[in-house]
């Protein structure tokens, strides 16, 4: 007989700041998520909490600022069968962290437009799940959410 004894482990939940970048008034949001969530489950987050359309490429890289890409997460893509969702549901964010002392995560929609927000971990220590709730969820918002598109209200009449 087997005498191995298994233990359920709570579910450590991250607490994660969103910040766009450039956005006037500032737009933040605090989510809370699983820290075995995927790349993808933070990308469809993101989408949520900003109601985006989902509609667009998308990456995750780090680097010092906006404009620097030091790495990108889950390797630098081979574009001519690059799709993020094969790439990001495999890579875990625990991945990102720790990182180098001023590295920061960066979150880029749209390849176009350039939406850019930047991914910071807030709490060091992590927290546990509460039994009924669903994650990721927003725990905290700042601003209100951009047009995806402005200037294009009237595309679905013409």
């Amino acid at each position: 007989m087997n005498n191995i004894v298994y233990l359920k482990q709570p579910k450590k939940i991250w607490t994660l700041r969103i910040k766009l970048q450039g956005a006037e008034p500032e737009w933040v949001r605090v989510i809370e998520i699983d820290w075995r969530a995927s790349f993808l489950d933070l990308h469809e987050a993101i989408q949520k909490a900003v109601d985006f359309d989902n509609d667009h490429l998308f990456e995750f890289y780090i680097g010092r600022h906006p404009r620097h890409v030091a790495q990108v997460v889950g390797g630098a893509p081979d574009w001519e069968d690059f799709h993020p969702v094969n790439t990001y549901q495999r890579v875990p964010i625990s991945s990102a962290w720790p990182m180098l002392p001023g590295m920061k995560l960066f979150y880029l929609f749209d390849f176009g437009d350039n939406w850019v927000f930047q991914i910071n971990k807030t709490r060091h220590k992590d927290k546990e799940a509460q039994p009924g709730v669903v994650y990721p969820r927003v725990i905290e918002a700042t601003g209100e959410n951009p047009e995806q598109y402005p200037g294009y209200e009237d595309w679905d009449d013409e």
